[in-house]
């Protein structure tokens, strides 16, 4: 289900960009694959790509809740109207189809009524204009990518981004072995004694990213400039690990083998759960988010059990607070390659900036009171993004690894 969506979410990218003139070559082949699959799908499309009704529908409407759901009913009513023509297909696959043109269609009119494919709260942003203001920065600097370094029990590195696949090394009865690009396995032997307290650590830098799969099969993705320490082997009654920065898990279930996050003087124990923890020592809080599962989360004599949706909040001073209903997709958004803003200010931004560009930033007088909502791919050129900022009476400057943050 879950890679049904993440397709439902990508053509409906393909078309809101077909729309507003800034898809690239291969990605309107891309497009042009889908929408000759199928009669239905070519049917969608074109009503998709019909500018009339969608300028008409969703034009001049100012940023009011009301009347953004008027325009999102006046969209889905134009792009979700069947056709009278019977489909020469299974009655269960029609319903797979129905259903999946639906959310396609629904995507593409939430996209363009609430403007969150590339926006800042004032103003949707084409590619194509990006790539013209760029030049008036002195110099760009490339989006982060895959990269790691893990280091073995005797201290020794192995800088990952440069290893080839296939074996890594051998750490005890484990095989340390890379997958692909971006990915790290460990392989158990079946005598796993020797290794119970052999540790490695795997780091990313600024501007890197990296995932794991751990002995137990649980999967870990590394956000940028974070750490994560663990056994090569789980042979306790617990599994544990420490993670410093950020990181998403999908932990393999053991009833008999609780698993554990250590993150400074928080800890998450988990039975078999998706969650994601934050905690960069220049955030305020240690947040950890459920989607899935169970986990408690505790620090001193505080403690919370949450169900899924949920955010724990742990600050220094030892305060533990929830928050319910919390937008989960946009929490995980950067392991999809996105960043995501909701209400966020200026300097969160730009902190999340930082780290994945690898760069520094400072600010001329005070920052400037701006709030930042919607989703930027990751992929971008730091260039194009400030200037996707920008558009909200925001400058900057780059020089070298430098940002310049001016009114």
């Amino acid at each position: 289900m879950r890679d049904e969506f993440n397709y439902i979410e990508r053509i409906a990218g393909l078309i809101i960009r077909y729309h507003r003139g800034d898809i690239s070559e291969l990605e309107y082949r891309e497009l042009m694959e889908w929408r000759n699959l199928s009669e239905e799908n070519r049917k969608l499309f074109d009503r998709l790509s019909h500018q009339d009704y969608v300028r008409d529908s969703i034009k001049d409407l100012p940023d009011i809740p009301s009347l953004k759901k008027e325009g999102w009913e006046r969209v889905m009513n134009a792009i979700t109207k069947e056709d009278a023509s019977v489909y020469p297909v299974s009655p269960g696959v029609v319903r797979r189809i129905r259903r999946t043109r639906y959310f396609i269609a629904a995507s593409v009119a939430g996209l363009l009524v609430t403007g969150v494919w590339l926006y800042t709260k004032n103003s949707p942003v084409k590619r194509s204009n990006i790539s013209a203001l760029a030049s008036n920065f002195k110099n760009d600097v490339a989006p982060g990518g895959n990269k790691a370094v893990l280091t073995l029990t005797d201290g020794s590195h192995v800088v990952l981004d440069s290893a080839g696949k296939g074996t890594i090394a051998d750490q005890g009865n484990a095989r340390v072995v890379k997958l692909g690009d971006g990915q790290l396995a460990y392989n158990r032997g079946s005598d796993e004694k020797a290794t119970a307290l052999a540790y490695n650590t795997l780091t990313t830098p600024s501007a890197g990213q990296f995932q794991v799969t751990l002995p137990d099969g649980s999967k870990v993705w590394l956000n940028n400039a974070s750490s994560l320490r663990y056994p090569v082997a789980f042979t306790g009654k617990t599994r544990e690990v420490e993670l410093n920065g950020e990181a998403y898990f999908e932990i393999a279930p053991n009833a008999h083998q609780p698993f554990k996050v250590k993150v400074g003087e928080t800890l998450v124990d988990v039975l078999g759960t998706s969650f994601n923890i934050t905690a960069y020592a220049d955030e305020n809080n240690i947040k950890t988010t459920l989607l899935s599962g169970s986990v408690r989360v505790s620090k001193e004599n505080a403690g919370m059990l949450l169900k899924p949706g949920e955010q724990a909040q742990t600050s220094e001073s030892g305060k533990l607070k929830v928050l319910k209903d919390v937008d989960v997709d946009g929490v995980v958004a950067w392991k999809n390659g996105w960043f995501h803003f909701e209400h966020a200010d200026l300097k969160t931004v730009m902190r999340m900036l930082a780290r994945w560009y690898d760069v520094d930033v400072v600010y001329e007088g005070t920052a400037p009171d701006r709030e930042f909502g919607g989703d930027i791919e990751r992929k971008l050129n730091l260039s194009q993004v400030l200037e996707i900022l920008q558009k909200n009476q925001v400058h900057f400057e780059i020089e070298g690894k430098r940002i310049t943050v001016r009114p």
